[in-house]
């Protein structure tokens, strides 16, 4: 099972319908009319009641697998779908969906889950204990992000309603480890099938969530209806269509237009928005990291030095300006963590720009290295500009490769390419600093291609303390050392920018989350 690792996605373009002009209107237009909004109704197109539609910035693909989603929109899809027993918000409230309690024994090794009575999957086949340990073993049987002390958990069925999770050694994360990563599956449809790839263009969905799929057109939309069995209560919106938009040109037109309810915006792109009564803006935080990662498989940054020069000719102010327009969208940060992380430290090497030091450790390497971006991410693209401006200045050429969200993922995380020098990313965690071990540690998924034992040493460390003091001592320590590596700079923090329909409600209710916009979409309503 992946992490939850973000940049930014890919999509195909939609065209928008242009507004009609004033006057009054002929009854062949008003048969039009009807005729067209029979056919948006059918599709799921915003202005319809009961239906809420956000155009997100690209396609999932046919294939869902709820185990290993790593992308956005893939993500956002499976938190319709499926639920967590429980999820834990990001300052830290924790919402029961499929639990109705987990408690952990007075030594820790121990957690006790308590299911709620009645639960029922989509289909209508009862969701018990045997569907809880049936995810966590396969999710075991995958790889080791849900390992303690490089040993699995042993998760075991008490009643139809109760499983223990025993440790094996004492785990800081472990309640966070245990809970909104794990998308519960149902072991009725899973068990012997030997994949957990889902075809959503041929195959019914089964899962938990708020919603259903009832529909998916590759490139164009995916349309869910509400699950009367969801265990938080039957939502209040009947239908939610995802809208696939790739360009954000094209979806602020569609936001004015009525042909969707809600966007993610840019700065540079909220005019149309700001004082405006049929639109609400939100800015939130995700806890989002935007990064910049050397590849030291290349033979120019296989030189440590050679690296310290790259990272000194940076300026992490003009690219996140470049970014994100203006200061108040964005903090800069210096570490792996969020600044808003507990953990959080800046007493590390920031490689604060210094030309003249950039010049010369770079003096003898490579003078052309190549850039690995999303190109369709405007935000990725304005960095990458400023990049390539900034090492113009100490000699050193960039090329720019943008290229699509598929490609990127096959290119970024691929251990053996020796192509890109430098690749851009983003992602978001968790609320405990081991939740991004699976970024560094050579045992777990390490997205980021961070070898070193020392690190491997430090999280381990670190999560096997319940002790606040000493665990802030290690995750300060380990800031450090994976600065002082000169393979991961981080930009820092940026905010999240939501635009709404006026007619949208129920944004507190829901609850703004990281990655998945809202934590329970069932709490949105429509005026």
């Amino acid at each position: 099972m992946k992490k939850r690792i973000v940049s930014v996605l890919l999509c195909l373009t939609m065209s928008v319908a242009m507004l009609a002009g004033c006057g009054g209107k002929s009854s062949t237009e008003e048969t039009q009319k009807k005729q067209e909004t029979t056919e948006n109704s059918e599709s799921g197109v915003a202005g319809v009641d009961g239906v809420f539609t956000y155009a997100i910035g690209g396609d999932t693909g046919n294939t869902l697998n709820p185990l290993t989603a790593d992308d956005r929109f893939g993500l956002m899809t499976c938190h319709l779908l499926y639920s967590p027993a429980y999820y834990i918000n990001a300052d830290g409230s924790v919402n029961y969906i499929l639990a109705e309690s987990m408690e952990a024994s007075e030594d820790g090794l121990v957690y006790t889950m308590k299911l709620k009575e009645g639960l029922k999957w989509s289909d209508g086949e009862a969701l018990t204990a045997d569907d809880i340990v049936y995810t966590y073993d396969s999710i075991n049987a995958q790889g080791q992000n849900l390992y303690v002390d490089n040993q699995p958990i042993k998760v075991e069925k008490v009643d139809d309603t109760t499983v223990t999770f025993t440790l094996p050694s004492v785990c800081a994360s472990a309640f966070e480890l245990l809970s909104s990563e794990v998308s519960i599956l149902p072991k009725h449809i899973f068990e012997g099938r030997g994949s957990f790839d889902i075809n959503m263009l041929e195959e019914e969905v089964v899962g938990s969530g708020p919603y259903k799929l009832e529909e998916y057109v590759t490139g164009q939309y995916l349309k869910f209806t509400k699950n009367p069995n969801y265990g938080c209560g039957e939502a209040n919106i009947d239908t939610i269509v995802f809208k696939i938009i790739e360009k954000d040109d094209t979806a602020t037109l569609a936001l004015q237009n009525g042909e969707v309810d809600a966007w993610i915006g840019t700065p540079d792109m909220l005019d149309p928005y700001n004082d405006n009564p049929a639109f609400n803006i939100t800015n939130y935080s995700e806890g989002r990291v935007a990064y910049l990662r050397l590849n030291p498989n290349t033979e120019a940054m296989s030189n440590k030095e050679y690296r310290e020069g790259i990272l000194y000719a940076l300026n992490r102010d003009e690219i996140m300006t470049a970014a994100y327009t203006d200061p108040s969208f964005y903090n800069l940060g210096y570490s792996f963590l969020p600044y808003t992380s507990a953990y959080y430290t800046d007493d590390v090497e920031k490689w604060d720009q210094d030309v003249e030091k950039a010049k010369e450790l770079t003096a003898n390497g490579s003078k052309a290295i190549k850039i690995c971006y999303v190109e369709e991410d405007s935000v990725q693209t304005n960095m990458a500009l400023a990049i390539q401006a900034e090492l113009k200045a100490i000699g050193i050429t960039a090329e720019l490769t943008g290229v699509n969200w598929a490609g990127y993922m096959s290119t970024a995380y691929d251990p053996e390419d020796k192509e890109h020098d430098i690749f851009l990313g983003g992602y978001v965690m968790g609320v405990d600093p081991d939740m991004y071990s699976s970024l560094f540690m050579t045992t777990k998924d390490n997205m980021i291609m961070y070898n070193s034992e020392k690190v491997d040493q430090l999280f381990v460390a670190g999560n096997a303390t319940l002790d606040e003091a000493e665990r802030k001592e290690i995750y300060n320590e380990l800031q450090r050392a994976i600065s002082e590596e000169a393979i991961f700079y981080p930009f820092g923090t940026n905010l999240r920018t939501l635009v709404t329909n006026a007619r949208v409600g129920g944004l507190e209710e829901a609850k703004f989350a990281s990655i998945y916009t809202f934590g329970d979409y069932s709490k949105l309503t429509l005026k």
